[in-house]
């Protein structure tokens, strides 16, 4: 099987959709000796480049002109120019590769390049696989050619993949006519449950906290919408052996400002002594997870959140945001963790609390039903499969 992978954004550009699919496909090589090429764009690295990351050669396509620093008319003229300058670049790329060898195309993300390269394959009758990672209102985007894209959808070699219940009734809604809705999945060689002793021997060794401390963890990319200050107010009305730990991606001047802002609160409220605070993307998520007692996402606006079926892998309770068609579906309230329905810090305190009574037993018995539900194993074999039947 030969694959082209499409993404709006790609490693080492942080995004989550982009660095599943980088995983996804390393996996799919190894195991179905499955071939692909990558084609992605970029909102930080404003030109086109080829570069290997991994062993995986990427063909970049940006658009030089940095389109968010403009407004009015001048910024419509360079979206219309930038979608030009990815249609025709895309088109000079598949034309190079020439799409006769292609089995399928499998699209990340919201693009351009997503865009021309998907109708191409539906020029040419090649079969076309979309992941929905975002929320949305409509999954055929770009929503100017939404008419066209309502087309391609109602193909019997086409394919969309929602990862939560939400875009799941979402492709319902719309008529989508072949989906398959899964989690995103996780490596249970690294996500699962450890002893003690072994969570207080990471927390030496990754931070500064003890184990009498009760740590609390959030890592997620530095956006308004992961909450990152929200949570320091909840720290600071708790007794004093709480900690947090915060960490996670910056690739943009928002994300950086918003580290900044999180930054600044910390000195504000005196809590620096209590917060471990760190940026950058962490491989090595299982670890940090292994070593807290709870683990918060306040995240509001996600599509599914990887990381709640991580925590829960690994047997640490999770207190979430409610987002129906998401957090509710699989965070089990008194099971893998609680969730709130409010950013209020007292009731997050009250949860934390219920959270932390949860079992060792229950957590570990939820703990192996995650797993069992969204391993890579499992999912990659669902994949394998459903590529092979549509191509």
């Amino acid at each position: 099987m030969k694959v082209l992978l499409v993404s709006s954004k790609y490693h080492p550009e942080y995004s989550g959709s982009g660095y599943r699919a980088h995983c996804l496909y390393k996996r799919l090589s190894s195991k179905f000796n499955v071939t692909y090429d990558v084609v992605c764009n970029s909102l930080i690295k404003k030109k086109n480049e080829i570069y290997e990351h991994e062993g995986v050669e990427i063909n970049k396509i940006s658009y030089p002109i940095e389109i968010e620093e403009l407004s009015g008319v001048y910024r419509k003229i360079h979206i219309f120019l930038s979608m030009i300058y990815e249609f025709y670049y895309s088109y000079k790329f598949i034309k190079k590769k020439n799409i006769k060898k292609y089995d399928l195309i499998h699209t990340f993300g919201n693009s351009w390049s997503v865009a021309f390269l998907t109708y191409y394959f539906y020029f040419k009758k090649k079969p076309i696989v979309r992941e929905l990672v975002n929320n949305m209102k409509t999954p055929y985007y770009p929503k100017q050619f939404k008419y066209f894209f309502r087309k391609i959808f109602k193909k019997n070699n086409s394919m969309m993949i929602p990862i939560s219940k939400k875009l799941e009734k979402l492709c319902e809604l719309n008529n989508v006519k072949n989906y398959w809705s899964r989690p995103n999945p996780i490596d249970e060689s690294k996500f699962f449950c450890v002893s003690k002793d072994k969570k207080f021997e990471l927390r030496k060794m990754l931070t500064n906290f003890s184990d009498k401390d009760i740590v609390l963890i959030h890592i997620a990319s530095y956006m308004k919408q992961k909450n990152h200050i929200f949570l320091l107010d909840v720290l600071e009305k708790l007794p004093e052996n709480y900690k947090l730990f915060l960490g996670g991606p910056v690739v943009n001047s928002e994300h950086d400002e918003n580290f900044k802002l999180v930054e600044n609160k910390i000195k504000e409220t005196k809590l620096n002594e209590r917060v471990f605070l760190t940026k950058g993307f962490i491989k090595n998520i299982d670890e940090y997870i292994k070593l807290s007692d709870v683990f918060l996402f306040p995240t509001w606006n996600e599509a599914l959140g990887t990381p709640i079926l991580e925590a829960q892998a690994c047997g640490i309770p999770i207190v979430a945001n409610l987002m129906l068609g998401s957090s509710n579906y699989w965070i089990k309230e008194g099971i893998g963790g609680c969730l709130v329905e409010k950013f209020d810090a007292n009731t997050w305190i009250e949860k934390i609390k219920l959270a932390q009574s949860i079992t060792d037993e229950t957590l570990i018995e939820n703990s192996l039903k995650i797993i069992k539900e969204a391993s890579t194993e499992k999912i990659d074999n669902e994949y394998f499969k459903r590529l092979n039947a549509i191509i």
